[in-house]
């Protein structure tokens, strides 16, 4: 009797070991393929922050651009609101 409850107890504890190894393996494959994903996500923040780096220059010559746009388009939003009160009567 003792010989075979000592072979289910190695039975039993090989099986733990082996499933213990086998979750193991899977932990390591995702922190693998995390470590995968995540160089591959700072390698393209890194090039979206060198890609826009020259856009602040830029969004000065833009806003003052609009700027200068601005007057001319509200006039023209006036002139619409006109010719909505007369064609609505207003």
């Amino acid at each position: 009797m003792v010989p075979v409850l000592a072979l289910i107890s190695l039975l039993l504890a090989l099986v733990v070991v082996l499933v213990t190894a086998w979750h193991l393996i899977g932990i390591y494959l995702a922190l693998r393929n995390g470590r995968v994903h995540l160089a591959a996500l700072a390698g393209g923040l890194t090039q979206i922050r060198d890609d826009t780096a020259p856009l602040t220059a830029k969004l000065g010559t833009v806003n003052g651009g609009l700027s200068a746009l601005a007057p001319p388009l509200l006039a023209a939003n006036a002139n619409l609101a006109a010719i909505v009160a007369v064609a609505t009567g207003k």
